[in-house]
């Protein structure tokens, strides 16, 4: 039986300062008491986690021409995911997000998507699709060469041989929504917004609704995270939300990404819905409480035993 998860999309480098409270465009010096190198990017973030989970992961992206671009391979590597398959491009530097990070996990993102604006159908080696069970995408609205048409194909290809497929999408500040996603979500299994995207590709306030936005075009379960409101779960059987854990936060810089690694691991594991939710959560309260989009990521066994030691989480049923 197929184990192995597809990780295709995003990755960057990611250039954090701190603390960052006013950003002021003068001749000025400004002391910071950090500067980080830290790795990110939606697909890579997935692929690395998934991977500290105790998955077989492979990850297709593009990887630039820069200094940076050997940083971001090495991120995957040490994990252990297989990049056997990534694409070297000749032409662009690598994506990067300058992350200027206030107190408390505050954030605002610079970026350039460079290489990941080069990726292309045509990147993807099909055969891949042949070793795996389960397909997640990540980075949508960056990958300007992949993003429609190209995410559809692959999806389509992903469906044809009976893979789980899974999409998870950055802001769109272009106001695509539909127009791009629309064609998506019949392939889709999972599909895994955050409270502020469902928003604003449903138009709905509720999580119900925008939860039934989506269902009726053809997703199969749909996930909506919520940050410290926790997450709601509805498909054709059920609908449910979970609390969050209440932990300490140091930087929120990839707890949506290690959310969606740690359903897809849960998932894989033959988990219910709820367990995967709760685990999911317990997944993202390691990450926000270290600097670095996937430096706070355990193995599967200590974010169970983090889920045992921890008051149980609230769920209601709708």
């Amino acid at each position: 039986m197929k184990k192995k998860m597809l990780c295709v999309g995003e990755m960057m480098a990611d250039l954090v300062a701190f603390p960052i409270e006013k950003v002021l465009l003068e001749s000025d010096y400004h002391p910071m008491d950090s500067f980080w190198v830290k790795t990110g990017g939606d697909a890579h973030n997935n692929a690395v986690d998934l991977a500290r989970l105790g998955n077989d992961v492979i990850y297709i992206g593009r990887i630039g021409n820069d200094i940076f671009a050997q940083n971001c391979l090495n991120s995957l590597r040490q994990a252990g995911v297989n990049t056997d398959h990534v694409v070297f491009s000749s032409a662009a530097e690598q994506a990067k997000s300058l992350i200027l990070m206030g107190h408390g996990g505050t954030r605002t993102f610079y970026q350039n998507f460079g290489s990941s604006a080069e990726l292309c159908f045509e990147d993807i080696n099909l055969d891949v699709l042949d070793q795996v069970s389960v397909l997640q995408i990540g980075g949508t609205f960056h990958m300007e060469r992949f993003d429609g048409d190209g995410a559809v194909r692959l999806l389509w290809e992903a469906k044809s041989r009976g893979i789980i497929t899974s999409l998870d999408v950055t802001m769109d500040r272009t106001g695509r929504w539909n127009s791009l996603l629309e064609p998506y979500y019949p392939y889709l299994d999972y599909f895994m917004p955050s409270i502020e995207q469902a928003v604003e590709i449903t138009k709905r306030e509720r999580f119900d609704e925008m939860a039934d936005f989506l269902l009726e075009r053809g997703v199969k379960n749909v996930i909506i995270k919520a940050g410290s409101d926790g997450a709601f779960f509805k498909n054709a059987q059920e609908a449910f939300s979970c609390g969050c854990y209440k932990v300490p936060v140091a930087d929120t810089t990839g707890a949506g990404d290690a959310f969606v690694a740690g359903y897809l691991a849960a998932m894989q594991r033959g988990f219910t819905p709820q367990q995967g939710l709760e685990f999911a959560t317990a997944c993202s309260a390691q990450v926000i409480q270290q600097v670095g989009a996937t430096s706070g990521m355990k193995s599967f066994e200590e974010i169970m035993d983090f889920i045992r030691r921890s008051p149980k989480l609230e769920i209601t049923r709708h």
